[in-house]
């Protein structure tokens, strides 16, 4: 039997497949924004775990102003103006005054004792007095009047050290024990009413950008301690070379040869770790902590000596990272 059909069921049928596409529609819409909601949660997640880890992973040091000096090792010849006072006759000399010891002029300084002989005076002792008034040094070395203030200007100051820290043309060597013959060099009085100048040696590398009219703090032996300023400069092979005027000295240095201790300050500022010193848009620059990331800070760098740098730009006891790489991933995962 052949079953016709009307309009109206296939008007039903198709308003049955419409429910249905809309029902597979509305699920599988649910399903793909559910699946974009956890795919976003769990990005958005782990990127607050990255930057919580990021964070602590940045490392910082709290800052404080300082002074920013080198340090270095180095040799000296102290160049003086100094008089040599000899014996008059053969005999044997007895200190009165002290090593170092500062006189005016017409103080004894020693006594000696004449040797009795055919061409020697007999009688009492002799009483040696200072020349001028000065420094007594016992210790001579036979470069007395050779090697003075202006010695500089004429001499290499490599064959001075040279000389100096070489064999010696002590004088004296006609003396037997405590005798002393006639002529020979009893003390010195060295004039310290004229600031002595003082040649330093260094190795260039260790003491970088030396600069004239600097002021230098020098120590010596075991308590040697001095200032000086520095004259001129000049550079031979790998060794550099400062003419330093002495201002200050305690005490005052007898010996004509010093190995020393210079001290450079190459500036003031806050005192960063080098490694903290970043560029940003041709700037420098530090990054400093904020409440929730880095920022960074321009800075003016005043001086650097190693792994140290003094600026300018930011105030002592702030936070500086030291990792600035770490920041940098942070800054641009911000942006």
């Amino acid at each position: 039997m052949l079953r016709l059909e009307g309009h109206g069921g296939k008007e039903a049928r198709r308003k049955t497949k419409k429910r249905v596409f809309k029902k597979k529609l509305s699920g599988f819409t649910g399903k793909a924004l559910f699946f974009a909601f956890a795919i976003l949660a769990v990005s958005w997640l782990g990127l607050q775990a990255f930057n919580y880890c990021m964070l602590h992973a940045v490392r910082t040091v709290e800052v404080q102003s300082g002074e920013l000096s080198a340090l270095a090792e180095a040799e000296g010849v102290l160049l003086l103006e100094e008089e040599v006072v000899r014996a008059p006759v053969t005999g044997t000399l007895e200190p009165l005054a002290s090593e170092g010891e500062r006189l005016p002029i017409g103080s004894t300084v020693a006594r000696l004792q004449p040797l009795t002989g055919p061409d020697e005076q007999s009688g009492g002792s002799l009483e040696i007095k200072s020349p001028s008034t000065g420094i007594v040094c016992y210790h001579l070395d036979g470069w007395e009047g050779v090697y003075d203030r202006l010695a500089w200007e004429r001499s290499d100051p490599g064959e001075i050290f040279e000389n100096i820290t070489g064999e010696s043309k002590r004088e004296g060597d006609d003396s037997n024990g405590d005798q002393i013959g006639k002529g020979a060099p009893l003390f010195k009085i060295i004039d310290n009413l004229v600031d002595p100048y003082l040649i330093i040696r260094y190795k260039t590398e260790h003491v970088p950008h030396l600069k004239t009219g600097e002021r230098l703090q020098l120590t010596w032996g075991e308590e040697g301690t001095g200032s000086g300023k520095v004259i001129s400069l000049a550079n031979k092979e790998d060794n550099g070379y400062a003419l330093v005027e002495l201002k200050q000295a305690h005490p005052f240095p007898c010996s004509r040869f010093l190995e020393m201790r210079i001290k450079s300050k190459k500036g003031d500022g806050v005192i960063v770790p080098v490694s903290a010193l970043v560029e940003e848009d041709n700037q420098k620059g530090v990054y400093v902590m904020s409440v929730v990331s880095p920022v960074f800070k321009k800075v003016d760098v005043v001086a650097v000596v190693d792994d140290q740098a003094a600026v300018q730009g930011i105030s002592p006891g702030t936070e500086v990272v030291k990792n600035p790489s770490i920041a940098r991933l942070i800054k641009k995962d911000k942006r």
